[in-house]
């Protein structure tokens, strides 16, 4: 029953109708008990309201010896009802002592249980006092009625209701089993039509429309997957192919060199520029691995420890002071707008927003104005840089972030340059509990990041007022 929905189903369903059936059978079986209590009990007083009057009416004894005769004509054959009239004086008594063997002489009106020897069932009794007239003294009445024929149909009643039970519970389990199953065939289908899947095609699809309302929500949510791995997949060879294509170019220069310069005998000098040159191409890769290796540790969920309360005004002059010499290269002037306090890993707010700053510089009108805006919204510190240049299409804006993408394939790469930058504004976003975005309005583009959760804290100081920092045009 472990791997089987429908066996579950069916013993569910007969448990239900056990738990029903019994809760309905026990209240018939009460009613129908009260109904035959009843019965005996009216049938004990309309024997006392018909024979009351006459006992109580005589008082010779001649006549009540006659009376007494009529009583044995009432006794049935069978002794399914019988008399005792219970009294001191024997003249007046009738049915002999009574068979439980109690005093009765002082018991007061009322219903009782009496056990007859010879019979399995009690008989039910009724006594009425009759009071004293002339010389007959007070009387004890007693009606007897054997319940036999009442408890034998309550108990043929009970039986009926434990097989009808009994019988109910297995027809109901056999067929909530058969209703499971029918029920679940959807299920199956399309459980085979997801084995039935190609390898190898990741564009395969289940088909909902032929489905159930209850299962194409976990169809579409399993087709949702499939998309999402295939996009993972998607973007991991996509990934391979872009590592060794960054990798290919400095080992091959490597490789050629070296070949070039085992070719023929070199002197120190050239040695040394060999070195040199292997060196620069060994630090690409270097860096590489390492941007790589940061960004792996970013998408496992590694998060921002570090943490100091700093300003981000005075943190983002260091950084556009750091860059200064680009800024010169181009005649690029730098605006820092806003300011808050706020927690942050400090070195890596600082590599983020370098790389923004160079992307930039990279891409930005010369003479231009860069802006760096700090901007407090709530619950997050908006770090963005914008710069006037080539506008971007919007299909590559959420691209853009993506490791060693680039809209435009035809711009020459630097060797400084390797495609991972904007991925590490990104990485750098999520350990602070942040998200990147980037925009195209109007001929300026705006790259940026937040940082939010526990690793951006409001400070108690309220932000200070704007200011601007201007690196000067040369």
């Amino acid at each position: 029953m472990k791997g089987s929905i429908a066996k579950r189903l069916g013993v569910m369903f007969a448990l239900a109708v056990v738990l029903i059936t019994s809760i309905s059978a026990v209240t018939l079986r009460c009613s129908l008990k009260r109904t035959l209590v009843g019965q005996m009990h009216n049938e004990l007083v309309l024997r006392h309201s018909v024979l009351d009057p006459v006992l109580s009416k005589y008082d010779s004894p001649e006549f009540w010896s006659v009376l007494l005769q009529k009583l044995d004509g009432l006794t049935p054959s069978d002794e399914r009802v019988r008399y005792w009239i219970v009294v001191d004086n024997p003249a007046y008594s009738y049915g002999g002592p009574m068979p439980d063997g109690r005093d009765w002489s002082e018991r007061s009106d009322g219903f009782d249980n009496i056990k007859i020897q010879g019979r399995d069932r009690p008989m039910v009794v009724l006594l009425k006092i009759i009071p004293a007239l002339g010389s007959r003294p007070e009387l004890r009445f007693i009606v007897g009625l054997d319940s036999t024929p009442f408890t034998e149909i309550l108990d043929n009643f009970t039986e009926t209701l434990i097989l009808i039970s009994a019988v109910g519970m297995v027809l109901v389990a056999l067929l909530g089993y058969w209703i499971a199953r029918f029920g679940l065939g959807p299920v199956r289908r399309l459980s085979r039509q997801a084995n039935s899947l190609p390898p190898g095609d990741s564009k395969q699809r289940l088909d909902t429309g032929e489905l159930p309302s209850e299962l194409q929500e976990l169809a579409v949510s399993f087709n949702g997957a499939l998309a999402r791995q295939e996009a993972a997949w998607c973007q991991l060879e996509g990934f391979n192919a872009n590592v060794a294509h960054e990798l290919r170019t400095p080992l091959t220069n490597l490789i050629g060199q070296t070949q070039v310069a085992l070719a023929h005998e070199r002197d120190t000098g050239e040695l040394q520029d060999l070195l040199q040159s292997n060196l620069e191409e060994l630090e690409r890769m270097g860096a590489i691995v390492n941007d790589m290796l940061f960004l792996a540790g970013a998408e496992r969920g590694q998060r921002a420890t570090e943490l100091s309360d700093v300003s981000l005004y005075e943190e983002a002059l260091k950084t556009v002071e750091y860059l200064e010499p680009s800024l010169i290269g181009k005649h690029l002037s730098v605006s820092i707008k806003g300011d808050m306090r706020v927690r942050i890993d400090r070195r890596l707010f600082h590599r983020s927003l370098a790389n923004l700053l160079q992307n930039a510089v990279r891409y930005a009108s010369p003479a231009s104005t860069i802006t760096v805006s700090l901007v407090d919204a709530g619950l997050q510190a908006v770090v963005s840089v914008s710069n006037a240049g080539e506008p971007i299409d919007s299909e590559h804006l959420q691209h853009l972030f993506e490791r060693f993408y680039r809209a435009d394939e035809a711009r020459a790469r630097s060797d400084a340059h390797h495609g991972l930058g904007l991925s590490i504004v990104r990485a750098v976003a999520s350990m602070h509990g942040g998200e990147v975005f980037a925009k195209s309005e109007d001929g300026v583009n705006t790259f940026g990041f937040s940082l939010t959760s526990e690793a951006a804290r409001r400070a108690i100081d309220p932000p200070e007022p704007t200011r601007a920092f201007a690196q000067v045009t040369h």
